[in-house]
């Protein structure tokens, strides 16, 4: 059948459960701010996502942000996933920019400074077509 919708299973939880920890849930289709316009997760349109397992469609993206130590401040890890080539993958932000300008991403999608601003520009490069070369990096 050629009409199956792959979807992944995803587990939303802190990898440390003592550190601050956010996660958003992107569907597709959802409308999605420049990056340029991302200062904070609030920034990012829909609720925050619950802890637990949670189904990502084709064109869903997983943002998740989490306090890099519980005890002192030493800022924030942040990651996205989606499903790409039947499974879940994930990446991390940083880096992603230069290979997405290289693949030909709108410049009004690379403006914009932050980590929180980096995720919405992978999301962005996503929907632009550019799993491949994220999912490369």
């Amino acid at each position: 059948m050629s009409d199956l919708i792959e979807s992944v299973s995803v587990r939303i939880s802190p990898r440390d459960s003592r550190c601050r920890y956010w996660a958003k849930v992107i569907r597709a289709g959802q409308a999605l701010p420049l990056p340029s316009a991302v200062t904070g997760a609030n920034d990012i349109p829909g609720p925050y996502a619950r802890k637990g397992e949670e189904e990502l469609l084709p064109g869903d993206v997983l943002i998740e942000g989490e306090e890099v130590s519980h005890s002192k401040a030493r800022g924030w890890s942040y990651w996205v996933t989606f499903a790409h080539n039947g499974g879940a993958h994930t990446t991390t932000p940083g880096g992603t920019k230069a290979a997405m300008k290289a693949a030909g991403m709108p410049a009004e999608m690379l403006t914009g400074s932050g980590d929180v601003a980096a995720c919405v520009r992978v999301v962005h490069g996503l929907r632009l077509g550019m799993a491949d070369v994220i999912a490369g990096l």
